[in-house]
C-alpha cells in the first residue's frame, strides 16, 4: 500500500532514502541491497513487512499517514 500512496515526490524520496540506507523499496517489497566487487547491486529476498508502519520502522523513519504524504 505504501508504494501507491502519497505524492510522486514523497515516493521517490522514500525509495532514495531506503537505497542510501542499503534497502530497495518497490511495489514488490522491501529487500536488502549490497554492492559486489564489480560495483553491481545484488538484492536478496524481501523482508516481511505486514504493515506500512513496519516499513517505516525498518527504514528508521517516523510513520506518516497517507494524508500526510503530499510533501
Amino acid at each position: 500500500m505504501l508504494y501507491f500512496t502519497g505524492s510522486d515526490y514523497f515516493n521517490r524520496s522514500v525509495r532514495l532514502f531506503a537505497l542510501k540506507k542499503g534497502w530497495s523499496l518497490s511495489d514488490h517489497g522491501l529487500s536488502r541491497v549490497t554492492k559486489t566487487e564489480k560495483g553491481t547491486k545484488t538484492t536478496f529476498e524481501n523482508i516481511p513487512c505486514y504493515t506500512e508502519e513496519e516499513v517505516f520502522n525498518v527504514l528508521g523513519l517516523k510513520y506518516r499517514r497517507p494524508e500526510e504524504r503530499d510533501v
